[in-house]
């Protein structure tokens, strides 16, 4: 399935730009080629050209220019972390008043690679990227360009693969085909599955859908996003929801999922991380992050599996020694 992406742009060279400080004096120039090669790179000399614009805290777009959706960026190290969340869908904005007063930094920016972000972003805490996604606007002019409904008379795409929610049959599976945007990926959350029964009519989407809809979000993002073999499998280790806003049944839902996952060296256990948002009308509705140990193959869940099982009957038996211990005493 051929999925969208955000616009390109055709960035431009600048060497030996003037530069302005804020008094009328005019600055010496500074004899420097910004390196930005068509279609490589991060810094753009004219921004709005992807879907998103990375912009320095103290710094702004110039006058007559504007851009999608605008992220206000604390330092190098926040910024290494965007770009591995964003992927091409973004761009790093710097005005030349900007760069002259920061020149260390630019030399920084000019060799920063996505595999670097990436590697970054494997190290960020769970806390650290839920913050940054919390700023991340959702972006409607791209979705409106995948094949996601995004607008009430929109169609959702087709049910995902229910192998990769771990469910064997698909009316069990509560999300849409996926729409990829770096390291992010969309789904439509649908709004009913045969495991799930509901003693009465709701005015909005109930809480335990929602839940497992991002349980679900979570271990497809790992499949779809991370490379995890479909044979592989993952032991829920903690789940920690937020709900801000109720869901109405009547117009789409859209879930925005990451996943810190990749591929282990060795073919072992691996810890992981997995964050869901849920949107509707552009609106944060809740978000979830769940923890997991995610096991590369069937044969090694399975054996975790079996060592679980032998500790949970280990404290069974300790369990009822003591109560049987205790019955004595209290028996007359």
């Amino acid at each position: 399935m051929m999925l969208k992406q955000g616009v390109s742009s055709q960035r431009q060279h600048l060497v030996n730009e003037p530069l302005f400080c804020d008094t009328t004096e005019r600055l010496p120039l500074l004899r420097h080629k910004w390196k930005n090669r068509k279609g490589e790179g991060l810094l753009s000399s004219v921004p709005g050209g992807k879907n998103y614009t990375l912009v320095f805290e103290g710094d702004s777009l110039p006058d007559g220019h504007s851009a999608r959706n605008v992220v206000k960026v604390a330092s190098f190290a926040e910024l290494m972390l965007y770009y591995g969340l964003l992927g091409a869908s973004c761009e790093m904005y710097i005005s030349p008043e900007y760069r002259y007063s920061h020149f260390e930094l630019l030399k920084k920016l000019e060799d920063v690679q996505i595999s670097l972000a990436n590697e970054a972003l494997a190290e960020a805490e769970a806390e650290t990227v839920t913050s940054l996604l919390r700023k991340i606007p959702l972006d409607i002019s791209g979705l409106l360009e995948s094949p996601l409904a995004v607008r009430d008379e929109d169609v959702a795409p087709g049910i995902v693969d229910p192998e990769v929610v771990h469910k064997t049959n698909s009316a069990n599976a509560l999300l849409s085909e996926p729409y990829f945007a770096g390291r992010l990926v969309y789904y439509n959350m649908l709004r009913h599955t045969e495991e799930l029964k509901f003693d009465h009519e709701s005015d909005h989407v109930q809480g335990m859908l929602l839940l497992e809809a991002m349980r679900q979000a979570g271990i497809a993002t790992t499949h779809l996003s991370s490379g995890l073999p479909a044979a592989g499998g993952m032991t829920l280790m903690s789940y920690c929801t937020s709900f801000y806003n109720y869901i109405e049944h009547t117009a789409p839902v859209i879930m925005r999922s990451y996943t810190s996952y990749t591929i282990p060296r060795e073919m072992g256990e691996k810890d992981s991380f997995a964050i869901c948002q849920v949107f509707q009308w552009g609106k944060l509705c809740a978000e979830a992050t769940l923890s997991a140990v995610v096991f590369m193959n069937s044969e090694r869940y399975d054996r975790h599996r079996t060592r679980t099982e032998k500790l949970s009957a280990r404290n069974k038996r300790l369990f009822m020694s003591k109560v049987q211990a205790m019955s004595k005493t209290v028996d007359p």
